[in-house]
């Protein structure tokens, strides 16, 4: 097993799919509305200023010519047929305060419209003598037009304003993006959920079943690939088992039988040539079990709840029944946890035996706290490893044995462990000389530190979540 790099930011399937479609929907959606907007709502809006203008210039062409008793009957029809209020002022108010384009296009239509500007009504500024502006409290707006020898001024509802495009084209933006984001977010759910729904399973290891066929053709043609080759892992798996088992059988055998000669032939055999021959059985048998558990697999072990503390302080002082120099660190309050004993155990067994047989005394066992985690490592006072070394070491028959004294192992301990621990979902991390996941221990140590991450197994105890 490699050490795990630190990784970058990804974007899981859903996330690229909807983020992908939407923004490309919503560029879409946008350059739509600007084309409806400036080949349609623009030229419809200003056509209709352009209708109110001439109604407007009209009424007021009409209003100087009619006698001032008829007037009011002029004001009267604009009032009911046309929302337009009509009436004679002293001066022009000589400002502008409307922004609406709508409004602009009024006002540009009706000054297209109105050829003459009587004296003094000109603004030296826009050379214009039609002033336009919105009324108080959001009423409406007003026109002031100045014609013959009077001043008028139309004042006019804000719905009697045509076009309303920036509120119309909010409407349609928010509208249309909203439609986007659910139309949007479903179909990437659609696509996308039986690929992360196979993902989840299969990263979870090997489905005891096979996978349901779901989803798009390509996606179903997916799920079958997996399902077959699945099937043909397990077939592969099954056949290697039954290899080994075969295998082993037939080694344990004749060990046996030379155990018992062995045995039978103790008086005639000298002593050390005695011990050594029944240690090599010993070894032989050992290694035996060894691949014929990692060739078997290792399987998720039942969790319990048990007090930390009491129960490393029992595994420190077996470790110390068996000859190994070991120094226990625990925080200074109690955790419980979550954790498989049994599993935890051999796997931390097989790490203090490491480090006391390739190490230098003493082997420090610590429990370092992470926000998200509960870290064991085991360290070591040897020369260490480097990460290509210990890149090498973790894989199963792996052995450096120059680096680390001269009594030679068989290569499998660590990869067992690191099988045990993933069974788990625990995490087994190797770190070179000069490295600990702890920022600053107390006595870093010179070695090699191997750690035990535990992530989510923290219990919770009265109440108390204790991290």
């Amino acid at each position: 097993m490699k050490r795990r790099q630190s990784e970058g930011h990804s974007w899981s399937l859903f996330s690229s799919t909807a983020l992908a479609l939407i923004g490309s929907i919503s560029v879409i959606l946008v350059f739509a509305l600007s084309a409806v907007t400036w080949v349609v709502m623009v030229p419809m809006a200003k056509r209709s200023a352009d209708d109110l203008a001439a109604l407007i210039i009209l009424s007021a062409q009409t209003w100087v010519e009619l006698p001032h008793n008829v007037q009011p009957l002029l004001a009267a029809e604009l009032k009911s047929q046309h929302g337009i209020t009509i009436k004679e002022i002293t001066t022009l108010t000589r400002q502008h305060n409307a922004h609406l384009p709508y409004v602009r296009f009024l006002h540009d239509a009706v000054v297209q419209r109105f050829h003459q500007c009587p004296a003094g009504t000109v603004d030296p500024k826009t050379g214009e003598c039609i002033y336009i502006g919105a009324l108080p409290h959001d009423a409406g707006y007003w026109l002031e037009l100045p014609i013959a020898d009077d001043v008028l001024k139309f004042e006019f509802t804000r719905e009697r304003v045509g076009y309303k495009i920036p509120f119309t084209l909010g409407i349609i933006l928010v509208s249309g993006i909203l439609l986007t984001l659910i139309v949007g977010l479903w179909l990437t759910r659609r696509l996308t959920r039986p690929v992360s729904q196979l993902a989840e399973q299969v990263s979870r290891g090997l489905p005891d079943a096979p996978l349901p066929l779901t989803g798009p053709k390509e996606t179903r043609v997916l799920i079958d690939a997996v399902n077959r080759r699945t099937a043909e892992v397990k077939q592969l798996l099954e056949s290697r088992t039954i290899l080994l088992a075969g295998i082993s059988h037939d080694l344990r055998t004749p060990l046996t039988r030379l155990s018992l000669s062995l045995a039978l032939a103790q008086d005639s055999i000298e002593p050390e040539l005695h011990d050594q021959m029944q240690d090599d059985i010993g070894r032989m048998n050992r290694l035996i079990a060894e691949v014929l558990l990692i060739a078997r697999g290792v399987n998720q072990a039942s969790t319990e709840r048990i007090a930390l503390s009491p129960w490393l302080e029992q595994l420190a002082e077996n470790a110390c029944q068996r000859g190994v120099e070991l120094e226990l660190i625990l925080p200074r309050h109690e955790r419980e946890a979550n954790i498989a004993p049994m599993a935890l155990q051999r796997i931390l067994d097989n790490l203090i035996d490491n480090a006391h047989r390739y190490g230098a005394p003493p082997v420090v066992l610590r429990l370092v706290e992470q926000p998200d985690a509960l870290v064991l490592c085991v360290e070591d006072q040897g020369e260490g490893l480097t990460e290509s070394e210990i890149e090498q070491l973790m894989a199963p028959f792996a052995r450096k044995d120059a680096a680390r004294g001269g009594d030679a192992g068989y290569g499998l301990g660590l990869s067992l462990a690191s099988a045990l621990a993933e069974s788990q979902h625990w995490r087994l991390e190797l770190y070179a000389s000069g490295r600990h996941p702890e920022r600053a221990p107390a006595h870093r140590p010179t070695g090699l530190v191997a750690c035990l991450i535990l992530p989510n197994v923290v219990a919770e105890r009265n109440g108390v979540i204790h991290v």
